[in-house]
């Protein structure tokens, strides 16, 4: 009978136990099934909902910081959300994942703004926000990111440029805000300090692109809706005012100068247009007759005088470093690969480095002034004399206004020593440059020598 009631009283704790341990074991599975099934569905649902296709999309990628490129971005290809979502860099996320309609997607690198270095070799913000080089256009391989590419450590860039000294590095973040990066110090060598801390240049926020004018030095920048603005001294910490122009309130998000002296700019439809008239400032927009169609980014002239463009390309979703066919600003845009090695990598210089340059970012002032101090290191050197003697004959045509302003008797005359100098220098150039031709007609070294002072192509 004992036995009975002790086997009777294991039989109970043993089923109490199997009961505790289903429980247990229901619990476990109902708590696995929750974080690893219904939290993860819901998080893929809402990491979703961050990036769709919308202002609520951007918004949560850049805290707010909507402007005039997004929103151009998002009107011009509403349809890719693929190509939208590679284009945005994160202001708070450190991914390479892109989840389009719960599909995730690795975000490839490719650049979205590039400028050329004095030394040749190219500069290139990419779709993360970072800077990236390579040695010279024709490479391949692009080295990066760059040290300190980001300011703060964490805000994207939108674009990067130079100074008119071409040592000190500017650049917009998508916060759009101004910094810059100063040039070494002279005890270690005083040259471009790409790995070197951003700082926040102040009373520039607002803006999205910023270059210079060739006239009258000053920082030009476009703000976040389009609007074209202008410093009115050298000092970049100085205040903005609007510049007013031929545009008719239409916004814009890049501004460059071609190769004659006109400004170009990039309208809200990603494509290129010209002003008619060097005078920038007061000329009409060029009417647009055979436009190749395609959707650009950034360009960058190449020594043959034709353009590199950064154009969109949305079958891949991402966009792609391209060359024009022509020299004409509206040819079309042909994949590097397309273009046969005579013209993809033309040995007809039309343009020197410099003025490649000064063409992306509007002004080398400070550079040709700087470089007049160590003249014995230049004096076969044709492009620099060229560009100082444009800022020489600047300087005395300003001093020669100067003059007639404080002219009391208000009689109007003309300095005829001045032009008469104008003249006779620039009749003594043409003579030297076809006798310099007609020398190395025959030159084995022709195309090196060419290529070394570009100026004889002028």
């Amino acid at each position: 009978m004992e036995n009975t009631n002790s086997t009777n009283k294991k039989d109970k704790v043993l089923q109490t136990l199997i009961n505790l341990g289903t429980v247990v074991l229901f619990i476990f599975i109902s708590v696995v099934i929750y974080k690893f099934f219904i939290v993860r569905d819901t998080n893929l649902r809402e990491g979703f909902q961050d990036k769709k296709i919308n202002k609520e999309r951007f918004e949560n990628r850049l805290n707010n910081k909507i402007t005039i490129y997004e929103t151009s971005l998002e009107t011009v290809f509403v349809n890719n959300k693929r190509l939208l979502c590679n284009m945005i860099p994160s202001m708070n996320e450190n991914t390479n994942i892109c989840k389009v309609d719960d599909e995730p997607y690795i975000i490839y690198k490719f650049p979205i703004h590039m400028i050329k270095l004095i030394d040749g070799s190219i500069l290139a913000v990419f779709n993360d926000g970072r800077i990236y080089q390579k040695d010279k256009m024709t490479s391949t391989m692009w080295k990066g990111p760059i040290e300190n590419s980001l300011p703060q450590g964490t805000v994207p860039l939108r674009m990067i440029t130079l100074s008119t000294d071409l040592k000190t590095l500017i650049g917009v973040g998508y916060n759009n805000i101004l910094y810059v990066k100063e040039a070494k110090e002279i005890s270690e060598g005083g040259g471009l300090n790409l790995s070197g801390e951003w700082k926040q240049v102040p009373n520039n926020s607002n803006i999205i692109y910023v270059l210079y004018d060739n006239n009258t030095n000053f920082l030009l920048s476009i703000d976040t809706n389009g609007k074209l603005f202008t410093k009115q001294s050298f000092d970049i910490t100085s205040d903005n005012s609007e510049l007013t122009t031929k545009l008719n309130n239409k916004p814009i998000l890049r501004l460059y100068y071609d190769l004659n002296g006109n400004m170009c700019f990039i309208d809200t439809k990603f494509e290129l247009n010209k002003f008619k008239d060097t005078n920038w400032k007061t000329s009409e927009i060029r009417d647009k007759h055979g436009v190749s169609g395609d959707k650009l980014q950034d360009i960058l002239y190449d020594n043959d005088g034709k353009m590199y463009g950064i154009v969109f390309d949305p079958e891949t979703f991402i966009t792609q470093i391209m060359k024009q066919t022509s020299t004409f600003y509206l040819s079309a845009f042909k994949p590097l690969h397309l273009l046969a090695n005579t013209d993809k990598w033309s040995t007809n210089f039309v343009l020197s480095d410099q003025d490649i340059i000064k063409c992306k970012i509007g002004s080398i002032f400070e550079y040709i002034t700087n470089t007049s101090n160590h003249q014995n290191n230049n004096d076969d050197d044709t492009n620099f004399a060229y560009h100082k003697e444009i800022i020489d004959s600047k300087n005395r045509l300003r001093q020669f206004c100067a003059n007639r302003g404080s002219n009391t008797q208000n009689i109007n005359y003309d300095n005829y020593e001045l032009l008469s100098s104008v003249e006779n220098n620039s009749q003594k150039i043409g003579k030297l440059k076809n006798v310099i031709q007609n020398l190395i007609v025959y030159e084995p070294k022709k195309d090196i020598i060419e290529e070394k002072h570009s100026i004889l192509n002028k």
